[in-house]
């Protein structure tokens, strides 16, 4: 939209300020969901011990490591809308 300003109005300090904050974003998002151990059945939705708490954090931490593991999750996305979306589960890296 910068580049639509009148020549004059795109040389002003205005519109220099506006460069600054209306650079281009870049994002990566990485999702990390927590899988269902085979021995928690239904009572995962409702059971919050303090041991289970510590086995959800344990896993969400271990998760947060392996995935970190992986170059691409830290690299600048190379679409053209700046986002790149990052799932072991779904895109099979895991």
């Amino acid at each position: 939209m910068l580049d639509k300003l009148p020549e004059e109005l795109g040389r002003g300090p205005e519109a220099a300020l506006l460069r600054q904050v209306a650079d281009r974003k870049v994002y990566n998002i990485v999702h990390l969901n927590y899988r269902p151990k085979n021995y928690e059945g239904p009572a995962k939705d409702y059971e919050f011990s303090r041991r289970s708490m510590e086995d959800h954090w344990r896993a969400g931490y271990y998760d947060a490591v392996h995935t970190l593991r992986h170059r691409e999750v830290l690299e600048q996305p190379a679409n053209q809308e700046g986002v790149f979306t990052f799932d072991l589960a779904v895109d099979g890296r895991e």
